[in-house]
């Protein structure tokens, strides 16, 4: 629970400024900033391997506001359901409990986190403009903050429509997979 408060309260540049900080300089366990280029290495830094191992910190210090905001969610919908009337049902049945919390809990408390997803892609992105920058990524963030500070009226455009577009993509695979989590729903 500690690691849930922590996610929802703290800001992303603050997280990776101290995952920098301890992981990165004090620890050395990984590099603190750079980019290596996943398909084409200009320099010695390049490739898969190098890649992933430069965006261990950025997918870190991303993921964890969003870890933490599921979780909860996680946790709150399942105790909701667990109390439902179909899931004692179930139970006493003699179902096995892992099926009753595959197919009677889960099921039912993943629709409002599967709707959820659908409405943070635009959190996500705009948490991706701090992430790029704490990290001296090249990204669509960076890209939006530059073009911005430099009055580059095109570039802001095409990156508003881009997350426009992601977006509205995202909440229609939502709706989609709606009708394959929830068997209530038919898209017929």
């Amino acid at each position: 629970m500690v690691f849930v408060l922590i996610g929802i309260s703290a800001h992303p540049v603050w997280i990776g400024l101290i995952l920098s900080y301890v992981v990165g300089y004090k620890l050395g366990w990984t590099p603190i900033t750079g980019y290596c280029d996943f398909f084409n290495p200009s320099t010695g830094c390049g490739g898969p391997v190098q890649w992933a191992w430069h965006m261990v910190l950025p997918w870190i210090t991303f993921s964890v506001l969003f870890a933490a905001l599921y979780v909860r969610m996680i946790r709150a919908n399942v105790m909701e359901v667990s109390g439902e009337d179909y899931v004692r049902t179930a139970r006493a049945k003699g179902a096995p409990e892992h099926v009753v919390i595959r197919s009677h809990i889960l099921r039912n408390a993943l629709l409002p986190v599967v709707t959820m997803l659908g409405m943070d892609i635009g959190v996500a992105l705009g948490g991706a403009i701090f992430t790029e920058t704490i990290f001296a990524l090249p990204g669509l963030g960076n890209t939006a903050l530059q073009a911005i500070t430099n009055f580059d009226l095109p570039t802001v455009q095409g990156v508003v429509v881009f997350a426009t577009i992601a977006i509205i993509v995202f909440n229609l695979v939502v709706d989609l997979l709606y009708a394959v989590i929830d068997p209530r729903i038919r898209l017929t």
